[in-house]
């Protein structure tokens, strides 16, 4: 007989709650409904300089978002105005292995004469006939190579390397003569 009464005090406890939870939602979605749309802050809250400030700056994220670079740096790196030894060095070699030069001619008594060209880092052997780069090689001579290319005859003389700037060669120097404090 005791478990009744526990079993209607539990239903009606929770029937209580649920209606208490109603009762809360009703009145407070009467209160949300009573909130008008214009606000008495809205003054305060966003000045016209305020909101072209930001109306400016989501321009300007969005301009850079599209904007493409073309250059081979980091644009955001700090120490573009000086360059390091490293940057010098590299810059030097990355323009010799983008140069197409003739290193040398080899001409011999009996045989085919043969041609070294450098291109990409690397050099190559060509002969008579062989096409480098979409060139045709049409003759070789002492320090020359005579090619076609387009319907156009050119001569590519024999080239060095260029030299290292000053700033790399000094360094060169610099590691031989160092003195040792201890």
């Amino acid at each position: 007989m005791k478990l009744s009464y526990v079993k209607d005090f539990v239903i009606t406890v929770a029937v209580l709650v649920l209606l208490s939870f109603g009762i809360k939602n009703y009145y407070l979605y009467h209160k949300a409904d009573r909130i008008t749309e214009e606000s008495k802050h809205k003054k305060i809250a966003l000045s016209d300089v305020l909101l072209k400030q930001i109306q400016s700056i989501e321009q300007s994220i969005v301009d850079r978002k599209k904007f493409v670079f073309s250059v081979n740096k980091d644009p955001l790196e700090q120490n573009l105005i000086v360059k390091t030894q490293k940057d010098l060095e590299k810059q030097w070699k990355e323009e010799i292995e983008n140069m197409v030069r003739l290193e040398s001619t080899i001409i011999p008594t009996n045989g085919k004469k043969m041609a070294s060209i450098a291109y990409k880092g690397r050099s190559y052997l060509y002969i008579v006939g062989d096409t480098f780069l979409k060139r045709k090689i049409t003759n070789i001579q002492e320090g020359q190579v005579t090619y076609s290319f387009n319907g156009i005859t050119k001569v590519m003389s024999l080239e060095k390397i260029p030299p290292k700037p000053v700033e790399i060669a000094n360094k060169a120097n610099n590691n031989k003569q160092r003195s040792y404090n201890w």
